[in-house]
């Protein structure tokens, strides 16, 4: 045989490999998905309740009104918003500031809390008239659809 073979040394087991501590790399990839299954969970909680809300309610009640809304309907459209604007006040602010108010003082009462300052004190007189009107009163659809979009941006 080979006499260099004779001086070589059989080579002894290797240490065993283990899984901790893991590299770093290891750690960032395991962080960012408890991170990004946290922000996934926040954000269904969020979506869950927003739509178990009274807003989601509100916007999906607006929107079909709005849907409804003809030269036959505006009426009936125009008096079921006024109502509604009512139990969203009370929805939103305490009873006692805002549900014996009528008239130009619950115009102006709206036009107060209005955050896109919808001129509701001219634009809104319908609102309070037209229960009251005669039922051949003329309506215009792109009014009440201004009302609707003015309701919307209200409850955000």
């Amino acid at each position: 045989m080979n006499p260099l073979l004779e001086h070589l040394q059989d080579i002894e087991g290797l240490d065993a490999i283990s899984a901790w501590p893991l590299a770093i790399g290891w750690w960032v990839a395991l962080g960012m998905g408890i991170l990004m299954a946290s922000a996934l969970a926040y954000f269904i909680a969020r979506k869950l309740a927003f739509m178990r809300s009274w807003r989601n309610d509100t916007f999906q009640r607006l929107a079909l009104l709005e849907k409804n809304l003809s030269e036959a309907t505006a009426r009936e459209i125009a008096i079921e918003l006024s109502e509604y604007l009512r139990r969203i006040a009370l929805r939103r602010f305490p009873r006692n500031e805002c549900a014996g108010l009528t008239g130009e003082a619950w115009l102006t009462w709206l036009a107060e809390r209005d955050p896109k300052k919808f001129d509701w004190e001219k634009k809104g007189t319908l609102l309070i008239e037209l229960p009251y009107a005669p039922a051949n009163r003329p309506l215009s659809t792109s009014h009440i659809r201004d009302l609707i979009q003015a309701v919307r941006s209200w409850v955000r």
